[in-house]
């Protein structure tokens, strides 16, 4: 993993005074006044998720890594420290969300609070289902694809016992896409939409009279139980398009999404429940790295230009807003109904590395999923504390 080798840069510096940071982390204090956020005109349809992935053993044994990430059942915060012009700084930054699943929690843990949401899109007995959407988000090497994998392989193995308390016949179909880089149009950009299940073929989307997204050309496999439903999940990761990146030989370059659709004996659609696996966004490292692949340079800009737009759409409907603008990207154009439908259910969930060289990309992510939600001095608390003086 390349690095700068200035002695003043951010990683350099976090290595060189990091006994002086570790004391600091360890001697920091959650602000007494944080608490849950109670915005009254945040919309409980979004609910907003962090998860801090734990530091590895090869990680742990290196001498200049440590953890800058803390976390309570309430809040994480980011603690990153800096070299002014004659000091020592450390900047606390706390977040608070609806959910923080911290180092030691497992998939399992994640899975809890997801279950409670797609459990909404079974019919049982007056209620009506709705469509309920899950995303992951985060920086590659944070624990997104761990994340995202166990918790649809629970889901996999859940979803056929959910349904038996249904008061209907049940029947459970999967497609998946994952939406690439296409041509960049005068207003919005024109990614391409790809059928994992039929060797990427280019497919089409088209909403009914309902609001219904129906994909036109794009496989749909029965599933009578859940070893079929698991391995088509895992047949459409395995051909999902990777690329190498500075932190990762296999990184995610497109948005992966999984169609779980629930028919009745007539095969109309009852509800969808929709795992989306956004790209990762990678830090400005990863952007030097690219100079040379002009691919890569197009699939980064795909990417960043529709978590922008997605960002946008989610805040939209969150305030209540009469216009939603999900014709800003493919990826929101196909989720338009997450976005413009009241009776839905998403959960955002972003995860973060307390890695040193990681700490400003997960603060990044961390204030990405809280601007989806809430307004900025709702959900973040910054502490500025000055360490001792340095010689230079």
């Amino acid at each position: 993993m390349a690095t700068s080798k200035s002695p003043f840069s951010k990683v350099a510096v976090r290595s060189t005074y990091r006994d002086v940071f570790m004391d600091q982390i360890s001697r920091f204090m959650f602000p007494i006044n944080i608490q849950r956020c109670n915005n009254h005109h945040a919309s409980d349809r979004f609910i907003v998720c962090a998860r801090v992935r734990p530091l590895l053993d090869e990680e742990i044994s290196k001498k200049d890594i440590y953890d800058c990430i803390t976390t309570t059942d309430q809040s994480v915060t980011v603690h990153a420290g800096h070299l002014r012009l004659n000091y020592l700084e450390m900047k606390h930054s706390t977040y608070c969300f609806d959910h923080i699943f911290g180092q030691n929690a497992n998939n399992t843990d994640v899975y809890n609070i997801v279950r409670n949401v797609v459990a909404l899109s079974i019919p049982i007995h007056n209620m009506k289902p709705i469509d309920t959407t899950v995303f992951l988000y985060g920086k590659t090497g944070t624990g997104k694809s761990h994340t995202i994998n166990g918790i649809v392989q629970l889901f996999a193995q859940d979803i056929f016992r959910l349904t038996t308390k249904s008061h209907c016949q049940i029947r459970i179909g999967i497609s998946a896409v994952e939406i690439v880089a296409g041509t960049k149009g005068f207003i919005v950009s024109n990614d391409n939409i790809c059928d994992l299940y039929n060797n990427g073929m280019i497919v089409h989307f088209r909403d009914d009279e309902h609001g219904t997204m129906h994909l036109r050309g794009a496989k749909e496999f029965q599933c009578e139980n859940s070893t079929q439903l698991d391995k088509y999940i895992k047949q459409a990761k395995t051909v999902r398009r990777t690329q190498a990146t500075q932190r990762n030989s296999q990184s995610s370059r497109s948005h992966l999404i999984y169609f779980i659709r629930l028919r009745d004996e007539n095969e109309q659609i009852l509800s969808t429940i929709t795992f989306v696996d956004l790209a990762g966004n990678e830090g400005q490292q990863d952007s030097l790295y690219f100079k040379a692949h002009s691919d890569q340079i197009k699939d980064s800009t795909s990417i960043n230009r529709s978590l922008a737009s997605l960002k946008d759409c989610i805040r939209a409907a969150n305030a209540g807003s009469k216009v939603i603008p999900f014709r800003g990207s493919t990826l929101t154009r196909l989720l338009k109904k997450c976005f413009c439908s009241k009776e839905t259910k998403t959960v955002f969930i972003g995860t973060v590395s307390g890695l040193p060289i990681d700490i400003e990309q997960s603060a990044q992510t961390l204030k990405y999923i809280g601007l989806i939600k809430y307004d900025e001095q709702e959900f973040l608390i910054e502490q500025i504390t000055k360490l001792k003086t340095t010689t230079l």
